[in-house]
């Protein structure tokens, strides 16, 4: 009688439900580009990424949906990683995940700002807050492109459906 493991949980479901909502109202905005439902997405958008932060700072005690700040060794040693083909484990994001979650971070944030800022009486009329934004948004985009391909790439390098570990509780190693 072969005894079977028990797969491990990989992320949260606050960590699914948020990385979802917010990748489903970043692709609805890319697409619906001005007036209320964009700014109103855009903001809870917004809500959803402090919320994301506020979890992964104080809230959680799961170790994947921690943060940490990666260092330059750190990437160094993954792209090391990725040349050789030899992985070592990662619980949660891998140190160039960490920082390319940090930046779409910082982009939602900013692209929140740079909405809002459009619309103020001060701002009212301004070019740069609205040409801001777009440059902005057209980086977000790039980087969910990247970030997409990156989940493939290392989906197949590593032997590993990186997807459904943010769409199930348990781990998809097909190397056990």
């Amino acid at each position: 009688m072969s005894e079977t493991k028990p797969q491990a949980l990989i992320w949260t479901a606050f960590v699914r439900i948020t990385h979802w909502l917010v990748a489903l109202f970043v692709l609805v905005n890319f697409f619906n580009e001005s007036g209320f439902w964009h700014r109103l997405i855009g903001y809870f958008c917004l809500v959803l990424v402090f919320a994301r932060i506020s979890y992964g700072l104080w809230l959680t005690k799961a170790a994947s949906s921690k943060f940490y700040m990666p260092t330059i060794a750190n990437m160094k040693h993954h792209l090391n990683e990725i040349r050789t083909r030899i992985f070592a484990p990662h619980i949660g994001h891998n140190p160039l995940g960490q920082l390319a979650v940090y930046l779409i971070w910082a982009l939602i944030v900013a692209l929140a700002i740079t909405g809002w800022l459009s619309r103020t009486d001060a701002y009212w009329g301004e070019d740069w807050p609205v040409d801001l934004h777009l440059v902005l948004s057209n980086a977000l985009q790039g980087l969910v492109i990247l970030h997409i391909a990156a989940v493939v790439l290392m989906s197949k390098l590593q032997k590993k459906n990186l997807l459904k570990q943010m769409i199930s509780c348990k781990s998809s190693d097909t190397t056990r």
